[in-house]
């Protein structure tokens, strides 16, 4: 497991081993203790201990107090701008995506939606997002009836709608509105999120998918845990001729 040949210090090829197993999803949480891992690869403590502060250096683990060393949470970062989805994301973030299917169906279409989709009932999706086993976005999709149906012919669980937008059943995703405002969560949203901190806020989002002919795909309001997700944007200031 260990090349002890190789002119690169043992303590920096544990450290790059276990930054690997957790960027794989082998680690989610906590990591196996010292002695576990100096007969995993051999060494002594002190290198351990060694690769696993300069882990925690660089962000990756966090020590706590009585309980041993887990893997850092780390606020996941999407770049507004792009029509990325959520599994692009986390996994460029080289977190583990996993999603909850709390409820999917045929349902009387929202007022916005309605007034989107223009009929009286559309397809719903409502969705617990995680990341290494984190809730991290509470989502609620909108779509067309004809689109719909056709999603539910896949496991919406193991696989982002946009590729099976794109790959399966050809329609390209062209472009996106979205908007982002603070809230105050409701008490079913704070515990699908795990939100214990009183009092709390949120994020809510709200953004309309559409095709190359600007029809639109998909409605969503996602509900992000404030402390977990940040939204960043690059601007440039605009010249006076």
């Amino acid at each position: 497991m260990l090349d002890k040949t190789n002119s690169i210090p043992l303590h920096l090829q544990v450290r790059n081993f276990l930054r690997n197993e957790i960027f794989k999803g082998t680690y989610t949480e906590k990591i196996p203790p010292e002695f576990d891992l100096m007969d995993k690869f051999g060494v002594s403590r002190a290198t351990i201990r060694r690769a696993i502060q300069t882990l925690i250096e660089d962000g990756v683990l966090e020590t706590r107090h009585g309980l041993g060393t887990f893997v850092a949470v780390r606020p996941i970062e999407e770049w507004l701008g792009n029509l990325s989805s959520f599994f692009d994301i986390v996994e460029e973030m080289g977190m583990m995506p996993n999603i909850q299917m709390l409820s999917q169906g045929i349902v009387p279409a929202p007022q916005d939606a309605a007034k989107i989709f223009k009929q009286a009932e559309v397809y719903e999706t409502n969705r617990l997002r995680l990341a290494n086993s984190t809730p991290v976005v509470l989502e609620k999709q909108y779509y067309p009836l004809e689109y719909g149906l056709k999603l539910a012919e896949f496991d919406l669980n193991n696989v982002s709608t946009y590729d099976i937008f794109e790959t399966k059943l050809g329609i390209n995703l062209w472009e996106a509105k979205q908007s982002i405002a603070a809230i105050i969560p409701t008490a079913i949203e704070k515990k699908l999120l795990g939100l214990t901190s009183e009092p709390c806020c949120a994020l809510l989002s709200k953004r309309l998918v559409t095709d190359a002919d600007g029809n639109p795909v998909e409605y969503e309001k996602s509900i992000y845990r404030a402390d977990m997700y940040a939204f960043r944007i690059n601007l440039t200031r605009k010249r006076k001729l």
